[in-house]
């Protein structure tokens, strides 16, 4: 589900993006689809091919070109209200506005921080199955652009982007296994939040793997109390 579109960058990393208002999409964003520690992803436009025919025949299956993903984790949500501490008279209350002046443009808007966590590049196979053909955790090379639409990942495709299978386990042992890579990259950063946002990513891998309970518990137990011991200083 696509949610919203990218309106500003504080770093490499680091995205500001505007969640989509009433009349601006067809299916408006509830507040679950932009939740705190939910997984999201943005296609990497200098990546594709800058072609609307292309776009539409790969949204209706009839191109299955590879297809490369900036994906990330929501770790903050502020709202805008440019109206707060304007408590002056008013002509016209909000109901009125929007039936005498329909084009009036309301300047409350849902903002939602966004930090990218790694790259994945998928296929659309011609029976409608996803492969997955690389991935990568960590700072990725290319940025993303302005405008650029951020989308929601379902449960399949978190998995898939924690699912490693380039041989790490061993030599040559192909098995996949559960990758974090993006943990360090986490924990280097300064918002206050993060740690938070961790925690809730190991309950969703949690859920997503079973097999690999006991390594997420003894990951989610060392990392809160790192968190403890921060905070109490």
């Amino acid at each position: 589900m696509i949610i919203g579109k990218i309106v500003k960058s504080d770093s490499h990393i680091n995205y500001v993006c505007q969640i989509y208002g009433p009349r601006e999409v067809e299916v408006q964003p509830a507040p679950a689809d932009y939740a705190f520690g939910h997984f999201v992803r943005v296609a990497v436009r200098s990546a594709q091919v800058d072609d609307p025919e292309v776009a539409l025949d790969r949204a209706l299956g009839i191109r299955h070109d590879p297809v490369t993903y900036a994906v990330g984790v929501i770790y903050d949500t502020i709202l805008v209200n440019p109206a707060f501490g304007s408590l002056g008279p008013r002509l016209s209350n909000e109901t009125q506005v929007e039936l005498f002046s329909p084009d009036y443009i309301s300047e409350k808007a849902v903002m939602i921080y966004v930090m990218v966590l790694g790259m994945m590049e998928v296929r659309q196979q011609p029976g409608g199955e996803i492969e997955t053909l690389s991935l990568m955790h960590g700072v990725p090379l290319l940025s993303l652009e302005l405008g650029s639409e951020i989308e929601t990942m379902t449960d399949e495709e978190v998995r898939a982007f924690h699912f490693f299978s380039d041989g790490s386990a061993g030599p040559g042992d192909q098995r996949p296994y559960l990758h974090m890579g993006y943990l360090p990259h986490i924990i280097a950063q300064r918002s206050s939040l993060l740690p938070m946002v961790t925690l809730r990513i190991i309950d969703q891998l949690e859920r997503l793997f079973p097999q690999n309970l006991a390594l997420l518990s003894i990951v989610k137990r060392n990392f809160a109390w790192r968190l403890k011991v921060e905070t109490t200083g």
